[in-house]
């Protein structure tokens, strides 16, 4: 989802709003439902939700069955290992895009008539020097600022690496306490961040999920495969539908359409002055589709399948390398022909490259989607183990213990999308 809205970003953009304009019939994709096909952004909320789930459901377990001491211990582990795991991959993704950007691979880039694509543009550095500086800089600049100049979607991740010691400070707080006073905990913590959403980093984006994934957790450990009988069968199907609406809330101009002109406006009710609405409801739709699920034992079974085994098992390596695919193979698929042949303005000034037909951008895209996901699986039997490698040595050097010889834990720490369906 996060791929196509990218995409959606780069060739339909007009698709990020509800309609053309207030007057004009909207397209087929800019309607309720059918639009989470083309927009990613309530699906990184539930990446937010799965960290929160899957780094805080171990400590959770031993907190209720009193083993506070391996639960402390388990604590501690996670938070020495937790920044490699998220780190280390990513410095590889920043170390192929800058190779790629410093071979002159995204030359193409900057004369699209992309928006999105060419403001990703990066030039060739002229001297190793600046080439070395400006890969330091990138490296260091995704933990920091938030900002890879090499990579602009990167910028999430430092929240991912905060959302994660948000989970560790707050179970190492609650280890010691009841489950029912730790689920007031959540509460206080949901309704505190809530009001302090103005920012990104504070509410709406990645505290709020946080704290519904450790909720889910508590869930999942108090009612376990029972969840799924507990609720009529209808109710979980409808907070699915329910949440996927949610989801639905356009990134742009919602005031033109009914619908989401309507929700604009009762979310301005209940959140802080200037807050971006939209965040709140990506967050409350995916929220809810997730505890729809929880709740579903036939969302569970088809989820828990081998296809979605194996799209949850490549989702990092796939959002690590899905810009710089588009920058470099996608560009040149679409804009070749216009690059054999570039169109000139009266004056002999080179205008804008010129996308290919509708047919030629599909087909364009499906080569792209077929060789993301190659090069993802390959990450995961080759990137993934080489780096959890690294990360068992240094945790084993740094506490003394043996290593566990699983380099695969990379994402959350486990495999992130299955874990959170079984």
């Amino acid at each position: 989802m996060v791929v196509c809205g990218h995409l959606c970003t780069a060739f339909v953009p007009w698709l990020h709003a509800p309609a053309h304009s207030a007057t004009e019939a909207p397209h087929l994709f800019q309607l309720p439902f059918f639009r989470l096909a083309v927009g990613g952004r309530s699906a990184v909320a539930i990446f937010f939700l799965i960290t929160g789930y899957v780094n805080s459901i171990g400590p959770i377990a031993r907190s209720r069955s009193g083993n506070t001491e391996a639960a402390l211990s388990g604590l501690a582990r996670s938070t020495l290992a937790r920044s490699g795991r998220l780190v280390l991959p990513t410095m590889v993704a920043t170390l192929i895009t800058w190779f790629l950007a410093n071979i002159n691979a995204y030359h193409m880039t900057k004369h699209v008539d992309s928006t999105w694509i060419r403001q990703g543009w990066h030039r060739q550095e002229p001297t190793l020097y600046k080439m070395f500086t400006s890969l330091v800089r990138a490296e260091v600049g995704t933990w920091t600022t938030g900002w890879d100049e090499y990579d602009g979607t990167q910028w999430t991740l430092q929240l991912f690496l905060e959302g994660s010691m948000m989970v560790y400070l707050t179970m190492l707080a609650t280890v010691l306490i009841k489950p029912r006073a730790r689920k007031l905990v959540f509460a206080v913590l949901y309704v505190y961040c809530w009001i302090s959403g103005q920012g990104l980093s504070i509410g709406p984006l990645k505290s709020l999920n946080i704290i519904t994934g450790m909720f889910l957790a508590e869930l999942q450990n108090e009612y376990k495969d029972a969840a799924t009988s507990m609720i009529p069968a209808p109710i979980p199907a409808l907070m699915i539908i329910f949440g996927m609406f949610m989801s639905s809330y356009p990134q742009d101009a919602p005031e033109r359409a009914a619908w989401s002109n309507h929700m604009c406006k009762f979310m301005h009710h209940f959140t802080p002055k200037d807050a971006d609405v939209r965040r709140y409801w990506d967050s409350l739709g995916a929220s809810t589709v997730l505890f729809g699920i929880f709740f579903s034992r036939n969302a569970r079974k088809v989820l828990t399948s081998p296809v979605f085994n194996f799209l949850g098992r490549v989702s990092f390596p796939v959002y690590l390398m899905h810009n710089t695919l588009i920058k470099s193979v996608l560009t040149w698929m679409v804009y070749l022909p216009s690059a054999m042949n570039p169109p000139r303005n009266a004056k002999g000034e080179q205008m804008d490259l010129q996308r290919g037909s509708t047919m030629h951008i599909f087909i364009a895209v499906g080569i792209f989607y077929y060789i993301l996901y190659r090069l993802a699986s390959l990450w995961v039997q080759y990137i993934d183990p080489a780096c959890g490698r690294v990360v068992n040595a240094f945790t084993k050097w740094a506490t003394g213990d043996p290593p566990t010889h699983n380099g695969h834990a990379i994402g959350n720490g486990h495999a992130e999308k299955p874990v959170l369906l079984q």
